[in-house]
């Protein structure tokens, strides 16, 4: 028999950002935010907070990590700051898809620094979900013919040398 989870971000709030993600009709998480895209407390089901975020730093479990990214932004390396211990490393294609992650959700920031969800494997950027499989989003640009011809390409299909403001 199969199971089928049907798994999908809450949606979205009044300034377009992510409030949480909900699994066969059961929210699991939630997040608040300071500013637009910034989260900065994970909440799990039952309203307790799993994690606090300031700056480049989480704090989970009682230690403090130091998330070190690249010049995307995109979440490298997770180090426990009292003892030097890389607790989670992550690599990425250069679309931005997951190769290698040594703890899957330990933080759920990924590439680019958007929200990684390790179930659908999509990155939320605000109202938007990125697709690093077929390097497309989920969902039109908002600034729509503005940003170019191709309403879901990522960076102009040159995710090296550009940049998605969205």
């Amino acid at each position: 028999m199969i199971i089928l989870h049907l798994c999908h971000f809450i949606g979205i709030d009044g300034q377009n950002r992510n409030p949480g993600k909900r699994v066969d009709d059961r929210i699991i998480k939630r997040w608040v935010y300071s500013g637009q895209l910034t989260p900065t407390a994970e909440f799990d089901s039952t309203g307790n907070v799993v994690a606090q975020f300031v700056g480049n730093y989480m704090i989970k479990n009682g230690n403090t990590y130091q998330l070190i990214a690249d010049h995307l932004g995109s979440v490298r390396l997770v180090v426990n700051i009292s003892t030097g211990e890389v607790v989670q490393r992550v690599d990425y294609d250069e679309y931005g898809s997951v190769i290698y992650d040594s703890k899957p959700d330990f933080t759920p920031f990924a590439y680019a620094c958007g929200l990684y969800d390790s179930q659908t494997k999509l990155v939320r950027f605000g109202a938007r979900d990125y697709d690093a499989s077929v390097g497309r989003w989920t969902s039109k640009d908002p600034v729509g013919f503005e940003a170019g011809d191709n309403l879901y390409d990522y960076c102009k299909n040159d995710p090296i040398n550009w940049i998605d403001p969205t």
